[in-house]
């Protein structure tokens, strides 16, 4: 007999979260947010991309999961998802998708009725339009065998082949295969291109890193913790059949790992789990600059997955592949690999989830093959909507359906792209989705120059000025911005604060504003420092101020300014500005009285500043919320910024043109101090 006292102290649980969730979503909000819960408007699909509905095939699925093992003896777990109106002797495509946690995602046996679709923001619509749905746990993770030497090791890509070959052999698959897969996944699915295996149709790398050092490790050249270490504990929480401490509300509604079905008594599911012991954890401590290897940890476990791992590297880059740092085991150094497979993929991200939204930029840029497409839109890494001007929660728009329309395309010739840009993003404050061929789309980029009054205007000042900034140790994001939702956090009102956090920082803004200004692009700020100590850190904020004073972030931009951009090497990868080595020869710490040219490209952004509003600069010396500084230079506690005559001080905006609007301009006779 089940346990009806726990089945209800879990149910009440359960009511208990959802009361909770739905009180945060009601709660009133901070004076600074733009919110509006009661106009109730949301961020669908207005404009372009069209919406994607096709009649379904299916509603409900079939299950089945299984061990295959690899060319080296290591059992994989997998699951197949077909849909419950296959018949024997069809043969239907297949959606591919490695995972680094589990596979399946299970809810305890009392909400099961909830999930009768597999748990996931993707694959329920697939099955019900007549896709495979294949995934199966790393090697070293879920209920796989095995461990994981180091995070996106080489067996991976090995792995994916073997699998994918077993796929194209199945009595259902009709030898088309689709990659996909969000986050870390999305980050497999890449990799798995580099088998440029035959079945491979298309692929779609959603929210999910390109350059390891510069988009988790370091951004900026700045220690991004506590993140690195929540992520690793994460890792491990996941790895050991835990779910992670972050998530331990959640608890009472979700299982542990699922077993295959032949393992009915789990215990190869605890044999499993006790050869992750030997996963490594990643030292991020020590990785400073981009050159400090994470090879040759004294703490790595000496495995057969690593001796194997350890000869791909060697096979690749020669014998001291130590010697180039982070890079090897970074997707940035493997782009042309994945582009030599000429496979067409989807890049996605959202506008504030971390640094991804550069990362999918980044990626655009760089891969040639025909058909691939990009999407930013108006959520966080778990998809909630982020836009200010809108009611929270989930986004309304289909990410799976866009999803869908693209695979449709390549994998069952519908021409479901034929009237698609090949960019699309979603203006904030004007709430729209737009199209466009290019990234950043076609614009009128406005130059804005600091004033040590703290003003911006469109005329250099006339003199040398210096603005002097007393650094605020107490300076942040807050604890709702974009680096929070990265390990499954949601944000229900992103940088409510900021008019609290300028208090403590240095702010420039322009007078209002006589028309409105649509910034898409990546705004690039350049400013001239003159620190106290051998090195400063910048956290520069680009922000909106309403005339009723409440100020709403619009992106960000950080950097070490010790870490110098270098003219003899060659840029790995293409980006919008030049880039930065961030590697030990390239840091230079500030002399005595020098005043150094400091360089930031601002994550991608579209946002409507609307006439009557002003634009903001907000600059920081710390963000101690989610950046530690370095260990390695004594950082200054004040800064000069140096304005006008040959240190012109600036930002620029990429601002859309408009060939029905009037020319630009601020009206300068406004007072341009705080409302």
């Amino acid at each position: 007999m089940p346990n009806l006292r726990k089945l209800n102290r879990e149910k009440a649980y359960a009511k208990l979260l959802i009361a909770v969730g739905c009180a945060s979503l009601l709660q009133p909000l901070n004076a600074d947010a733009h919110r509006n819960l009661a106009r109730g408007k949301a961020d669908e699909a207005k404009g372009t991309p069209s919406v994607y509905k096709t009649p379904k095939t299916s509603r409900l699925c079939r299950q089945t999961s299984q061990y295959l093992t690899m060319s080296d003896g290591t059992k994989i777990a997998v699951d197949v998802y077909l849909p419950n109106t296959f018949k024997s002797g069809e043969k239907l495509p297949v959606m591919f998708e490695q995972s680094r946690y589990w596979r399946v995602i299970q809810p305890k046996s009392y909400l099961k009725f909830l999930y009768w679709t597999p748990l996931s923001l993707y694959r329920s619509e697939f099955l019900k339009h007549g896709y495979v749905w294949v995934v199966s746990d790393a090697r070293g993770a879920g209920a796989s065998f095995g461990d994981r030497p180091w995070e996106l090791p080489p067996l991976d890509i090995k792995d994916s082949k073997e699998i994918m070959d077993w796929i194209v052999k199945q009595p259902w698959s009709n030898g088309d295969i689709g990659l996909i897969g969000h986050s870390y996944s999305g980050n497999m699915a890449e990799f798995a291109l580099m088998n440029k295996h035959s079945g491979v149709k298309a692929a779609a790398v959603l929210s999910s890193p390109f350059d390891i050092y510069a988009d988790v490790l370091r951004p900026g050249g700045l220690p991004l913790q506590p993140f690195i270490t929540n992520w690793m504990n994460l890792n491990k929480d996941f790895d050991s059949n835990i779910l992670p401490r972050n998530l331990k509300f959640l608890r009472p509604l979700l299982s542990h790992m699922k077993p295959v079905d032949e393992d009915k008594n789990q215990r190869m599911l605890k044999q499993a789990v006790a050869e992750h012991k030997k996963n490594s954890a990643l030292s991020a401590e020590k990785l400073n600059f981009r050159d400090d290897s994470p090879f040759t940890a004294t703490d790595l476990h000496a495995t057969k997955t690593r001796d194997i791992s350890t000869e791909f590297l060697r096979d690749r880059y020669g014998k001291h592949f130590e010697a180039l740092g982070v890079d090897p085991s970074s997707p940035s150094d493997y782009w042309k690999d994945f582009d030599a497979a000429q496979v067409p993929m989807y890049m996605s991200s959202g506008w504030l989830e971390g640094s991804n939204s550069r990362a999918a930029v980044n990626r655009f840029l760089n891969y040639t093959t025909p058909g691939s497409k990009l999407i930013l839109g108006p959520w966080e890494h778990d998809f909630f909507n982020i836009s200010p001007f809108t009611r929270g929660g989930l986004s309304r728009f289909r990410i799976d359906r866009e999803m869908l329309k693209f695979f449709d395309h390549y994998m069952l010739n519908k021409n479901s792209l034929a009237h698609d840009a090949r960019v699309h993003y979603y203006t904030l404050g004007e709430e729209r989705w737009h199209g466009s061929d290019t990234w950043p789309p076609k614009n009128n980029p406005k130059t804005l120059y600091l004033s040590a009054d703290k003003t911006m205007n469109d005329k250099v000042p006339a003199n040398e000025q210096t603005a002097i900034y007393k650094v605020d140790e107490k300076s942040g994001s807050g604890k709702n911005s974009r680096w929070d939702c990265l390990l499954g956090n949601v944000l229900l009102d992103p940088y409510s604060n900021r008019k609290s956090e300028d208090k403590r920082n240095i702010c420039f803004q322009t007078a209002p504003l006589t028309e409105n200004w649509i910034v898409s692009g990546n705004p690039v700020v350049k400013v001239f420092v003159k620190p106290n100590k051998e090195d400063c850190s910048l956290f520069v904020y680009l922000e909106d101020v309403s005339p009723t004073g409440s100020v709403n972030y619009v992106t960000e931009a950080q950097i070490l300014c010790g870490n110098t951009l270098s003219d003899e090497q060659v840029q790995k990868y293409k980006t919008l500005s030049p880039m930065r080595t961030f590697k030990k020869i390239d840091y230079k710490q500030f002399a005595p009285g020098e005043v150094r040219e400091v360089d930031l490209e601002m994550f991608p952004i579209s946002y409507q500043f609307k006439k009557g509003h002003r634009v903001r600069l907000s600059i920081a010396g710390r963000d101690r919320n989610h950046f530690k500084l370095p260990p390695f230079a004594k950082m200054s506690d004040e800064i000069e910024i140096v304005c006008g005559d040959q240190h012109a001080s600036q930002v620029c905006l990429p601002i859309e043109a408009n060939e029905n609007a009037e020319t630009i301009t601020l009206n300068s006779k406004t007072n341009s101090k705080n409302d």
